[in-house]
């Protein structure tokens, strides 16, 4: 991220990479404490890709989902469009009032079909214990993501011949009003992480596993994950995000730990960009 700050004094900078530093080994040594744990204590693999096949939604019921939150999406943004001229106001609104909706429809669907938040979505109240197992899931995917943004960056700057710039809506974090700001950070870590497991997790990846297995449950969602943020400076790393989301869920059987996980990085990528002045 420092190439997209260059005016960030030293102060700013180092306090930075003293962060950075404290996460790559930190989640160095989590990973391999993961990994050591994982041969101790294998997971019973056909039993945990059961659990998730059995949430799977059936096709009509996932279609007009899918079809309700895009059309919610389409009318928000007609609607804000109607009533505001800021561009940063739009967007933001618009945003709101998607999650907002598409949340109202997931829980009316899910409720129709029988279903409970713990039963299809490990949402209950005895499973949001696993959210203490998000921070550790986090900070043991943090090296794979830092070496992955750094090769990826390298490749499009020095292959591709691209500029590095942040996504939209950290350029309204760091550039913004500070209303703007709060509410931004407050999608980014509250609405997103929860709308986004919701969609991404908890209804398409049980159906793409049910459909074509794990591997390519993990595989075709995170490249979805990775497109629908429209950044290609990040598409690598959501891409291997999403993945780590997908095997946390699929490893605990609760979205409670996805969707702490993605709070988590969220929240970490705005400090950093605060820490960067």
């Amino acid at each position: 991220m420092e190439e997209l700050l260059p005016n960030a004094d030293e102060q700013s900078l180092w306090i930075y990479r003293s962060f950075g530093t404290f996460l790559l080994f930190g989640g160095i040594y989590v990973a391999l404490m993961l990994g050591l744990l994982h041969h101790r204590n294998p997971p019973n693999r056909r039993a945990l890709t059961a659990t998730i096949s059995s949430r799977a939604w059936s096709t009509p019921e996932l279609g007009l989902a899918l079809a309700l939150l895009f059309l919610l999406h389409i009318l928000a943004t007609l609607v804000v469009l109607a009533f505001f001229d800021s561009s940063t106001t739009r967007i933001a609104l618009s945003g709101i009032l998607s999650y907002a909706a598409s949340f109202a429809i997931i829980t009316r669907i899910n409720h129709k079909r029988g279903g409970s938040w713990a039963a299809g979505f490990g949402l209950g109240g005895r499973h949001m214990k696993t959210l203490l197992l998000s921070p550790v899931f986090y900070l043991g995917t943090i090296p794979f993501l830092m070496l992955a943004t750094a090769v990826w960056h390298l490749l499009l700057e020095q292959v591709f011949g691209m500029e590095i710039e942040l996504q939209e809506a950290m350029q309204f974090i760091a550039q913004g009003s500070l209303w703007i700001r709060v509410l931004f950070i407050l999608m980014a870590v509250v609405a997103a992480p929860l709308f986004e497991e919701l969609v991404f997790r908890g209804l398409l990846f049980p159906y793409l596993v049910k459909h074509t297995g794990l591997a390519g449950g993990i595989l075709l969602v995170s490249m979805l994950f990775a497109l629908m943020h429209l950044h290609t400076a990040s598409l690598v790393p959501i891409f291997l995000l999403s993945a780590a989301l997908c095997i946390a869920y699929w490893r605990t059987g609760s979205l409670w730990v996805s969707i702490g996980m993605h709070a988590i990085f969220n929240a970490t990528s705005i400090l950093a960009l605060i820490l960067m002045g």
